[in-house]
């Protein structure tokens, strides 16, 4: 088991310091690459955005194909992409390099989780998966550290770092994983392939609809024409999984209310950890205005609290289940929120300590609890189908996370800057205008405090920063009120053991395999003086 669940861990945290480290990087990456601001976001939707859209298929062909199988060819392609990554010399080829970056993820995360939860035994699944999410989500925490050092002296190493890694994933997995053969039988072209394209161009759609919302608002045409389409798509893709014999995401198991749960919580901590992962090292480069490097180690009391959180969590959810650790680790999520809201008007690193060691704990709990939650509820033939199914409400959330708070904060920064203009008279000129946002890009690099200010910059100098300060601390409540969602849906729908919701889902065919199910399970005898009624089958048998 331990190699194995070394090897997964290794390639789990590469995937994920890959994501947490780019923030940092991207404004050189930019600069270099002759990109423009707005496309700084799309160097990390670029690989989050097709890893969502296609992992529930790699864990689909990792059931079809056999798991170690899928997970070496996806490594073998994310090595390559990365390679392309790191040589990109302009932003198109870097934007095509982190697509591809992503879709050789989305072979690996999910069957990584299934190979550990295949090798462990029933008895220590959930310690070996705490380690395996504890472990990867340490390193992620750890990424902007990484990407903060490895920038200062070139942002393609922040890619590149990641070459040998994948190699050593690669070699160990082939030395130390058994073959584990496929858990389904099929036939790739049988695969639902409708069903990816019209989920990955909902989620597209979404994504981009919400990008522009801090540039215009989320009433503009720019944003809600293409929520819209993403609503029709996702639309669509529900009609075609519910109609396909063999869907991409099967709705049946949400039957499960352990899985269901870890679903929606796995969606909404990643929306919490990806959208704040991306925005605070642009609090301490644009507010605090230190430097990369001092940026990426003023985050590292975030890690900490993961190192001694996981591998609690995970003892914890063997003893008593998912349900405390996974409230627990949510209302402490939430108070980091609030924390971090609070800090961040003092404009010190120091203040932000108390908010980063609840962030690092709080995650730490959520995300080494909800796979274990998730995939015990679910039987072992479905286990590579339903890790894609949790990463992918992992991913999808994570990207939306960035998204949308990444425009909460931008717009509340805006209005902030003109109201704050406003009351002091200033109408600024178009040049006034580009100067201040040459200073920004700067600042990004740099740190607001290592850039040299125009006569403009300095007269508005403290007016950027206190808007700045009303977009983050916005942000950051509404991550928060993200966080106490996730601890109520817990709460109310994790049990130590699983059941099947009698009020699951209610379309024809999950009402006939829910039926279907209780009646292969074993039932207890009826009192002898009950009356006995007589079976009838469910009212619409399937044809």
């Amino acid at each position: 088991m331990w190699p194995t669940l070394i090897a997964m861990t290794l390639a789990a945290s590469m995937i994920l310091v890959d994501q947490t480290a780019v923030p940092l990087a991207s404004p050189d990456a930019i600069h270099d690459l002759h990109g423009s601001l707005d496309e700084g976001q799309w160097l990390l939707t670029a690989n989050i955005l097709p890893l969502a859209a296609f992992m529930v298929f790699g864990g689909k062909l990792g059931d079809l194909l056999g798991l170690r199988r899928v997970f070496l060819a996806g490594a073998v392609i994310f090595m390559g992409a990365t390679v392309m990554a790191g040589i990109a010399q302009d932003m198109a080829w870097m934007l095509s390099a982190r697509v591809v970056q992503g879709i050789g993820a989305a072979c690996m995360m999910p069957t990584s989780v299934a190979i550990v939860s295949a090798v462990a035994p029933e008895d220590r699944r959930g310690m070996a998966l705490g380690v395996l999410a504890g472990g990867s989500a340490f390193f992620a925490a750890l990424g902007p550290v990484l990407g903060g050092v490895l920038t200062s002296v070139d942002w393609r190493l922040v890619f590149l770092i990641n070459v040998p890694l994948a190699a050593g994933a690669i070699l160990l997995t082939l030395s130390s994983c058994p073959p584990l053969p496929a858990l389904a039988k099929g036939r790739v072209r049988d695969l639902d392939f409708a069903g990816m394209v019209t989920l990955a161009l909902g989620a597209g759609l979404l994504l981009f609809g919400t990008s522009q919302a801090g540039d215009v608002g989320f009433d503009d045409p720019v944003v809600i024409g293409p929520i819209l389409g993403a609503l029709l798509s996702f639309g669509a893709f529900a009609v075609i999984e519910l109609r396909i014999e063999d869907p991409l995401i099967d709705f049946r198991l949400f039957g499960h209310d352990n899985f269901l749960a870890s679903n929606i919580s796995q969606f909404l901590s990643g929306a919490v950890e990806l959208g704040m992962g991306f925005l605070l090292p642009f609090v301490l480069l644009l507010v605090i205005g230190v430097g990369p490097v001092a940026a990426g180690i003023a985050l590292i009391p975030a890690t900490v609290p993961i190192i001694l959180a996981g591998p609690l969590a995970g003892r914890a959810f063997d003893r008593i289940g998912g349900r405390v650790p996974l409230v627990v680790g949510f209302l402490v999520l939430a108070a980091s929120g609030v924390a971090l809201a609070v800090g961040v008007g003092d404009q010190s690193a120091v203040a932000l300590i108390p908010g980063l060691a609840l962030q690092g704990l709080g995650l730490g709990i959520v995300l080494t609890v909800n796979d274990p939650v998730g995939l015990n509820a679910v039987p072992e033939r479905d286990r590579g189908r339903a890790a894609g199914m949790i990463n992918t409400s992992e991913q999808l959330g994570g990207a939306l996370g960035i998204s949308i708070l990444l425009a909460i904060e931008l717009g509340w920064y805006r209005h902030q800057l003109d109201v704050k203009l406003a009351e002091r008279g200033i109408n600024p000129t178009e040049q006034q205008i580009a100067d201040v946002k040459n200073f920004v890009l700067e600042s990004e690099q740099k740190g607001l405090k290592n850039v040299d200010e125009s006569a403009t910059v300095h007269s508005v100098i403290g007016i950027l920063a206190d808007a700045h300060v009303a977009g983050f601390r916005l942000a950051f409540l509404v991550a928060a009120c993200i966080a106490l969602l996730g601890a109520a849906i817990s709460f109310v729908l994790v049990r130590k053991e699983d059941r099947v919701s009698p009020h699951g889902p209610t379309f024809r065919r999950s009402r006939w395999r829910v039926w279907a199910t209780r009646r292969e399970e074993p039932q207890d005898e009826p009192a002898a003086d009950a009356p006995r009624l007589p079976a009838t089958p469910p009212p619409n048998p399937p044809r």
